[in-house]
């Protein structure tokens, strides 16, 4: 697994820090940038992926698909947001090569 740093992404800093923050109450334990924003090929038309290993000692369920609409009204842009719990093993190894840690809860 190839893991990028954060700091190698051309994403404003402001813009990872929103996503960082809105995670900090949230049932997740670690967020990923995969897709063309990790490798620094997106454009205006670009959503965001974010992968995130959801905590499921909280209530997930429902909160999972809220945190999606929340994160694109936050950001103003569109959000694939999907579970780590929930990849195909033939998806998995493309997202593996290019994810980016952008946000890990520190209890």
């Amino acid at each position: 697994m190839c893991l990028k740093q954060a700091n190698k992404v051309k994403m404003s800093e402001e813009t990872i820090n929103k996503i960082r923050k809105f995670f900090k109450d949230k049932p997740v334990i670690k967020a990923y940038l995969f897709g063309s924003y990790a490798r620094n090929q997106h454009d205006e038309k670009s959503d965001i992926d974010i992968l995130v290993e959801l905590d499921y000692s909280q209530k997930v369920g429902i909160e999972y698909i809220r945190m999606q609409i929340d994160l694109e009204e936050l950001l103003n842009t569109k959000v694939d947001l999907v579970s780590a719990g929930g990849l195909s093993k033939y998806v998995k190894p493309y997202i593996d090569k290019d994810k980016v840690l952008i946000y890990e809860r520190y209890n």
